[in-house]
């Protein structure tokens, strides 16, 4: 039930990227990250958090890594409590 809820999420999260114009990869077995957004030459990496998953200090330092040897931006997504979507970049 858990993997369901979380993978409908992602496709949340995709399709708000998609609609902004953005290419949406999901990434297989959600490794290294969830989903691979490409617009215009950026590169942005997703990470989906559904139901109040947190990120552990190792995993946010590794997407940090990832972000600055790739030049890339990574961004954890989240499910609000009261609903809607929030993003937060990872630096």
């Amino acid at each position: 039930m858990s993997y369901r809820r979380g993978r409908r999420f992602e496709y949340e999260v995709r399709d708000y990227f998609g609609s902004r114009g953005w290419l949406v990869i999901r990434a297989a077995r959600s490794k290294p990250v969830d989903l691979v957004c490409i617009k215009g030459g950026r590169v942005v990496l997703v990470e989906c958090r559904y139901a109040g998953g947190r990120l552990t200090r190792s995993e946010r330092r590794s997407l940090a890594r990832m972000a600055r040897r790739y030049r890339v931006g990574v961004i954890i997504a989240h499910r609000r409590v009261r609903g809607g979507l929030e993003l937060t970049t990872v630096k």
